[in-house]
């Protein structure tokens, strides 16, 4: 009897045991995932405090590269590097003035990371639309036939990017020295499709969402002209324009006709066609960008043996034939068609003449602090 109850005492005794043992280890697991959930969370709330602390400090440094701050029970590294495109690993979209933010929170063995592109304010950049940011740009399609040829103007930093909202097509000896994107189908040669920038190996063409191409009033911007033409005009000779503080602005009612030299920086902003042909010299260069915009609500008619050196928005299609060559960028709201020798010399557009028509960024205003393009996590 004695011996018996001696059995069951430490029996009994090792069965509490194991269960205190149990839920001892159950206590411990639940206070380790518990730890590690806080680790996680905290590791993300420093992350996030490191995007917010980069924005903060590249609005009165624009120089600021990054750093490391110590933080209880862990830390935040923090990186700013300059960056062309709108999204992490993404295709150079020419962007100015843009910064590829990455912070990285660390607590304990946990660690989270996020990363950011930022556009800095406008008056730190060349504050153009985003739709005027490419070589090409066409609201519809893009067909290029022949030897067209589509590079940068003497500087292989700028990628001659082209984007259709439709269809992109690119047939004979035809090359692009940029990204090309589309939102409907990309056939032809697209082997020829080489960026001149591409540290991140991405794909030299890739399908995307469209992007917005405005329409053009030039009523709307008639209060702003200089010069005022209400029907078709011809201009010729040598012509000479205004200043980048004080561009010239000339409005044609109906067509404008363009023949000659024209130097000093100017927008025509017209409600018909633009043609452009014969044996033409338009001669209006600027080192970092372009001295003439040629805005119009309707057509482009580009042929013959043309050296035309403007960035170029129309309302309509734009069609160029011939031994035509444009310095600068065309957009396009509807579509593009280059046949021929056609070729294009891409320059940034710039903002002195694009302000007094369109905002840069998405929404218009004046950015007083860096501006979120891109956030992932």
């Amino acid at each position: 009897m004695g011996r018996m109850l001696l059995i069951l005492i430490i029996g009994g005794g090792m069965l509490f045991s194991v269960a205190n043992l149990n839920i001892n280890q159950s206590n411990i697991a639940m206070l380790s995932n518990s730890v590690q959930e806080y680790q996680a969370r905290q590791a993300k709330n420093y992350a996030k405090s490191g995007v917010e602390f980069a924005i903060r400090y590249l609005s009165d440094d624009t120089t600021w590269t990054g750093t490391t701050k110590q933080l209880e029970g862990g830390k935040v590294v923090i990186t700013a590097d300059t960056t062309s495109s709108k999204f992490y690993k993404g295709p150079s979209m020419n962007l100015t003035g843009a910064r590829l933010i990455t912070s990285t929170g660390v607590v304990g063995n946990d660690s989270v990371t996020i990363r950011t592109v930022v556009q800095l304010p406008s008056s730190n950049t060349n504050n153009t639309p985003g739709f005027m940011n490419y070589a090409l740009a066409s609201g519809e399609g893009i067909d290029l036939d022949g030897n067209v040829k589509i590079t940068d103007d003497n500087n292989n930093q700028w990628n001659a990017n082209v984007h259709s909202n439709g269809d992109f097509e690119m047939e004979g000896n035809s090359s692009i020295d940029g990204f090309v994107t589309y939102v409907s189908e990309a056939e032809g040669n697209l082997s020829k499709i080489k960026p001149n920038q591409n540290p991140n190996n991405l794909p030299s063409y890739s399908k995307v969402s469209p992007i917005t191409i405005p329409t053009f009033d030039p009523d709307q911007y008639k209060s702003k002209a200089t010069q005022i033409y209400l029907e078709d005009k011809s201009f010729s000779g040598n012509i000479s324009l205004g200043t980048k503080e004080n561009p010239q602005i000339i409005y044609v009612g109906g067509d404008l006709t363009l023949n000659g030299n024209i130097s000093g920086y100017g927008v025509f902003i017209v409600k018909g066609d633009i043609k452009i042909n014969g044996n033409v010299n338009i001669d209006a260069q600027d080192p970092n960008g372009s001295n003439l915009g040629l805005y119009t609500a309707k057509d482009l008619k580009v042929s013959g043996n043309i050296n035309v050196k403007a960035q170029i928005f129309t309302g309509g299609k734009a069609e160029l034939k011939g031994n035509s060559k444009i310095y600068g960028s065309l957009t396009a709201k509807k579509e593009i068609d280059l046949e021929g020798n056609a070729n294009i010399y891409y320059r940034p557009a710039t903002s002195a003449l694009t302000t007094p028509f369109w905002q840069g960024g998405s929404n218009g205003s004046t950015a007083t602090r860096p501006a979120i393009v891109s956030y992932f996590e």
